[in-house]
């Protein structure tokens, strides 16, 4: 059965309600919210209104005056702004309450614009910028003692290398972004980003060859002079003031670097945007894991001049080419200064990708 109560409420106020429930329950609430209200207990208020509307009641407008009222003061302005909202637009300016209701609006508003963060207020991301062009940061002159006694054989003898020029070396691994461009100018099949995405990650799946062929678009581009480092000028800048000098008892751990071993539990096994981990004291990012980073120089199973030489495409034939570094998928045991692989010119892989160098 269906029940209309009246109420004489808040002084003045009539509430009008048609419920589908006891009228001993409607009238509980009822005055409970009326008692509640004017002994200024705002929450036990709140709590009163709610019931009521998780009833099945048609209520009176004027009880989202008061509901409206009530979340104001107990500070959930956003609330009390919609349901002084709904009331001003319901009742019209013919309410006795409706110049309160106005004023209430306006102050709850002011309370919400001031709460919500400030576009100023909000952390910035920190977004590296990269250009078309690789960025590339100098390297002085130097020497340094290339390769290790320990490990496997192809790393020894620990030799005296002298870098007689200075050079510029990329800042990061040459991404998608900055390969894709290359690609498009010159008309040629985009190499495949295994589905982990494009844009600021390294470029993967691309051979010796297409290195090549990127370094010298781009010194043409640009009359600059781009290359592929040798394995003497990789490891030059790879020892220098990250890790001590990555020797024998040094190891990558957690968060050092993109690498099996490195890899926080809920990171992906694939490649990283260049850039997300910490550089060395020249400011090079990512030397270590992410991708192998091609060289051109050939590779040979002991040190006998050939990592200080870089070889032309004719010269390719019947030879395997050092690369460096470590990939998102090699062992942080394996990420040294002095770690040495191979791979035939021709390879394409997910692991492997390269960074530029700029002679000066």
């Amino acid at each position: 059965m269906k029940i209309l109560i009246n109420g004489f409420l808040f002084g003045c106020l009539f509430f009008f309600a048609t419920i589908a429930v006891a009228e001993k329950d409607a009238r509980f609430y009822l005055k409970q919210a009326s008692q509640y209200y004017n002994q200024e207990n705002y929450p036990k208020a709140e709590q009163a209104f709610q019931h009521l509307l998780n009833m099945k009641v048609t209520l009176h407008e004027d009880f989202y005056y008061f509901y409206g009222k009530t979340l104001f003061y107990n500070g959930k302005y956003k609330q009390a702004s919609d349901n002084l909202s709904s009331f001003t637009k319901t009742v019209g300016n013919e309410s006795k309450y409706y110049a309160d209701a106005r004023h209430l609006l306006k102050l709850a508003q002011k309370k919400v614009a001031e709460q919500a963060p400030k576009k100023a207020d909000k952390p910035k991301k920190k977004a590296v910028k990269f250009s078309s062009v690789p960025e590339m940061v100098p390297i002085p002159a130097g020497k340094f003692i290339m390769g290790s006694n320990h490990g496997s054989p192809d790393q020894k003898p620990p030799h005296t290398i002298r870098i007689k020029k200075n050079f510029a070396i990329g800042k990061y691994e040459v991404t998608f972004a900055q390969y894709d461009a290359f690609a498009k100018a010159s008309k040629r099949k985009k190499p495949d980003d295994n589905g982990w995405g494009r844009d600021n990650r390294p470029v993967i799946n691309v051979s010796l060859r297409d290195a090549h062929d990127y370094a010298r678009w781009l010194s043409k581009k640009t009359s600059r002079k781009f290359r592929l480092p040798t394995e003497a000028e990789w490891e030059y800048v790879a020892r220098t003031g990250f890790k001590s000098k990555l020797g024998f008892n040094d190891l990558m751990g957690l968060g050092d670097a993109n690498c099996d071993g490195c890899r926080y539990f809920w990171e992906s096994a694939q490649t990283v945007p260049v850039g997300s981990f910490e550089a060395n004291k020249y400011g090079i990012h990512d030397l270590f894991g992410n991708v192998w980073e091609w060289t051109c120089s050939v590779y040979t199973r002991s040190y006998n001049g050939q990592e200080q030489y870089c070889v032309d495409d004719n010269e390719l034939e019947g030879k395997t080419m050092s690369v460096r570094g470590g990939g998102w998928n090699t062992a942080n045991r394996v990420l040294r200064s002095y770690v040495r692989y191979n791979n035939f010119p021709t390879y394409l892989g997910d692991e492997v990708g390269f960074r530029l160098l700029e002679e000066l």
